[in-house]
Parts: C-alpha cells; sequence; structure tokens
C-alpha cells in the first residue's frame, strides 16, 4: 500500500512541476511576442573621417559629429537605436540604393551628379570650404602654386576635381589621411580635403609639419547633407523634420561646438 502511494503521489508532483514549468514556458514566449520590437536606424557612413566619424581608442568606440547628429536625429524620429555600417566612401550610395541601409551621412557634399542616383535632406552644416594642405613655406603662394604638382585628395570625393584644375598629377588616395601622410612622406606635394577636416588633423597630430593654403578661390561647395534612397519621400520628410526639431537644441550647439570650436590652427 505504501509502494502504491509513493507511486501515485511520484506521478502527481511530476504532473504538477510539469505543469507549472509548461505556463512559465508560455508566459515567457507570450512575453517575448508582446515585447514591441526595437526600432533600428540602418545608416551607412565611412568611419575614418574625422571630425565627423572616427575611431576613438579611449572609449573603443566610433564617434563623430556626423555620429551624434544622427543617433539625436533619430531620436527625434522614434527610433529607439541607430546602426552605423561601416562603407568605403565610394561604396555609400550603392549601398543606399542596394537597400542595404536607410540613410547616408558621411560629410557628403550635396552636388547634382550624386542628386542623380540619392535624394538629400536639407544642408545641416554651411557650404564646405576645401582647402589645400602644405608644408610650411609653400602656404604663403596660393592656390597657384599647386600647378603642376602632385595632389594627394580622397577617391570620390568633390575635391577630385577641383585639384584636376590645377594639376594631371592627382592622386586618389583610400581617406583624407592617406592623402596627408603621403604630403609627409613627400610622394605628394600638397593634399585637397574639406576645411573641418584639414584643421582636425593639423590641430591634433601634424600642427608643426603641415599648414592650411591661406587662398583658395572659387571653393564654396553647396553644402552637407544625408541621403536617402532615390524616391524614399517618407524618410526624406522625417529626416528633414527632426533636422527642423534638432538643430534648435541646445544638443545640437553642444555637439557642434565638441567637435568644431576647437579647430584652429
Amino acid at each position: 500500500m505504501k509502494k502504491v502511494l509513493s507511486v501515485v503521489l511520484a506521478i502527481v508532483c511530476l504532473l504538477v512541476i510539469t505543469g507549472f514549468g509548461g505556463r512559465a514556458d508560455r508566459d515567457e514566449m507570450s512575453a517575448r511576442q508582446e515585447a514591441p520590437a526595437k526600432k533600428v536606424l540602418r545608416v551607412g557612413t565611412a568611419v575614418d573621417y574625422p571630425p565627423f566619424a572616427y575611431y576613438q581608442e579611449a572609449s573603443k568606440t566610433h564617434i563623430g559629429f556626423d555620429v551624434e547628429l544622427m543617433q539625436g536625429l533619430a531620436r527625434e524620429m522614434g527610433y529607439d537605436k541607430v546602426e552605423f555600417v561601416n562603407t568605403g566612401f565610394n561604396d555609400l550610395l550603392p549601398s543606399l540604393q542596394a537597400g542595404k541601409v536607410d540613410a547616408v551621412i558621411s560629410c557628403m557634399t550635396v552636388t547634382e551628379e550624386r542628386r542623380k542616383v540619392a535624394d538629400f535632406t536639407e544642408t545641416y552644416l554651411e557650404g564646405v570650404t576645401s582647402v589645400a594642405v602644405a608644408p610650411f613655406g609653400t602656404e604663403s603662394r596660393g592656390a597657384d602654386a599647386m600647378k603642376g604638382k602632385r595632389i594627394a585628395v580622397e577617391a570620390g570625393s568633390v575635391h577630385v576635381q577641383q585639384a584636376k584644375q590645377y594639376s594631371g598629377a592627382v592622386i586618389e588616395c583610400g581617406s583624407t589621411e592617406e592623402a596627408l601622410k603621403l604630403v609627409l612622406d613627400k610622394q605628394a606635394d600638397f593634399a585637397v580635403m574639406d576645411n573641418y577636416t584639414a584643421r582636425f588633423y593639423i590641430a591634433n597630430f601634424y600642427r608643426d609639419r603641415l599648414h592650411l593654403m591661406t587662398e583658395w578661390p572659387g571653393n564654396k561647395e553647396s553644402g552637407i547633407g544625408i541621403a536617402v534612397a532615390k524616391g524614399n519621400k517618407e524618410m526624406l520628410d522625417k529626416l528633414n523634420g527632426a533636422l527642423q526639431n534638432y538643430r534648435d537644441t541646445a544638443a545640437y550647439h553642444q555637439i557642434k561646438r565638441s567637435y568644431f570650436g576647437r579647430l584652429e590652427v
């Protein structure tokens, strides 16, 4: 009799445990199903272009004006997270066309040529002034000093055509940093890039070795914008609305001062 009772009790306990375990599993599954999926904005950028996007060794993360701007805009648009997709500059717009990212931000000057393959937001920074970085002793001679010289420039940038106005010896590099190193190594005579990036590198790394040209005629650009897929009016309108709101916030002015306020050289 005791043996029978023991067997019955064991079966009852097993049923109780199984029942609770099954219910717990169902509750957990139900909770997962009911939890809203996080809204993620996928953004293509080239993370080798300070002060817009670059890797900071101290924090082991990517930072920069474009990075923080996009995070602020995403919050305005109701996204929970920004997923940055590191892409070579020349591949940014193709990745947008292929649907790999929702938007592209990478200090990209808005040009008519680029408008053929993507739509752009209102510009979020004033027109970029292209500058020439030169060794000391040549900066005072103005842009004419570049005529016929070796000019290093980032491939795919608007500065390629600008440099070709002065010389046929244009060296297209993988990054602005590579262009600067060519000048330092005397493999190029000048490097052409946007004013923000040139000042960042000189102020932080090359103050005693490189200098900005004092004169660069006809160098005003149309401004820097965020690209979206051609015809994606919904995303374009959301970004423009977020830009309009975010530029009025203290956070926007803070990141602008943080990245561009200390670049005097």
